[in-house]
Parts: C-alpha cells; structure tokens; sequence
C-alpha cells in the first residue's frame, strides 16, 4: 500500500491476491496492531495466518484469533521508557494487542507487545535513538519511514518478536519449509522478513539497502508491484 494514512490495496491488488490465494497461502506482515489492519485484512478478505504488531502477534486471519504472541519483558519497558523519556522529546506510545498508551500521559501497562515512536525523527535521530535501545539485549528496535515524507518512527519489541520470528512461526504452522516462502518488503523493518524467505523481493520504492539483499526488485507500489511479483513467480 502506498505509505499515507488511510491507504489502502489498490482493486488491482485485491483481484490478484485472490487469485494466488487458490494457489498457495497469502498473509501480510505488518508492524500495525490489529485494530489499525482489521480493516484491510476485510478488504483482502485473506484467509490463513498474518503477522502483526511487528512480529510479535500472529493470527488466525480470518477470525482474529491470536494464535501466538512474544511479549517485551517486564523490565524492559521500564528500561526502554526511561532512554525515549530522556532522548524523545515527545509522548511515545505502547501496544498492549488492545489499546494504545500514550506515554507519559498514561501509567505503563503490564503487557506492551510493541513500543513506538512516532513525532518526526529525522534520519540522524532515528538511527541515534536505535543506537541507544541495542544496548538492550532483549529488545529490537528499527526505524521506518513516517507518513510524514522525510521523517521517521521506530518501532520496538522483544528481540524473538520480529517479522523472522513471525516467518517461523508462521512456517511451523503451514508445516512448510522458510525456503519455500516468498518474502516482499520495503522497509528497514522488512530485513528480517526477507532474511527468512527464500526468495527475497523488494519493492520499487523500497529503501536503498533492501534492495541490495534482494534476489528481485519489483515495480513501485504505485504501479501495484505485488501485481508483477504474482504473475511473476505464482501464475
């Protein structure tokens, strides 16, 4: 999808997934919490298992259901709430797979599946911020592109609650081998993704480095390259 607030698949997209979907399975892997992607899960009306809140939730697409979820340790919210308090100049935000807890505003909740930024970083600020969150071992941080057009957002989790991890699980699920998996992103957040499938796809619009891992590099999303990579590699 385009990366702007409301975007959705193009009808385009919609048609052609549906077609692969008769072929094998479609999911989506996403940083979103359900309630952000429920909505465009309907519109692909997918069936099988997703990847969301970053990788640390997978459902049951379908029903909703959770089927698999890796928490940030308790004392790890504490630890990563005190470096955003002290190098983020604004509020910062927990996902609990429910609610979203807009920090400082709010006390910490017990559960945080995800832990964002979201304020305008700029690229320098972003990366300093992840520089600082990788002294702890049990956390995962990666920034990504912000609907606002040359900021970004970093988005935080357990260090086992990556887009990866998700594959794995995922795999496990569908008895599948990771090998036989198609990864496509466009985001620093989407290394793992594609590190853990056997064919690495990257967008057209996709960030600079992804593109030098992939093993293909499709049309832009504004010309519906998942379009291409279906007819491409499934039909």
């Amino acid at each position: 999808m385009p990366n702007r607030r409301n975007a959705m698949p193009s009808q385009n997209v919609v048609n052609t997934m549906a077609k692969a979907g008769k072929i094998l399975h479609v999911g989506i892997a996403t940083a979103r919490p359900l309630k952000h992607v429920a909505h465009i899960l309907k519109h692909l009306n997918l069936s099988g298992y997703s990847i969301i809140n970053g990788g640390a939730q997978i459902i049951d697409t379908k029903s909703e259901k959770i089927l698999w979820e890796q928490p940030i340790e308790k004392q790890d919210i504490q630890k990563v709430s005190v470096i955003l308090q002290k190098y983020v100049k604004a509020p910062f935000y927990i996902n609990d797979g429910t609610h979203d807890f807009i920090i400082p505003k709010d006390a910490l909740p017990q559960k945080a599946l995800q832990m964002y930024v979201s304020n305008k970083l700029t690229n320098i600020h972003a990366d300093r911020l992840v520089e600082k969150l990788s002294h702890i071992s049990t956390i995962a941080a990666h920034k990504v592109p912000s609907w606002d057009i040359g900021y970004f957002d970093v988005l935080i989790s357990h260090t086992l609650a990556t887009k990866q991890h998700g594959i794995f699980e995922i795999a496990k699920l569908l008895g599948i081998e990771t090998h036989d998996m198609i990864g496509v992103g466009e985001g620093y957040n989407d290394f793992p993704l594609l590190m853990a499938c056997g064919l690495k796809v990257a967008m057209g619009n996709a960030v600079p480095e992804l593109k030098e891992i992939a093993d293909y590099v499709a049309p832009p999303v504004e010309k519906d390259g998942v379009v291409d990579i279906i007819n491409k590699f499934i039909l």
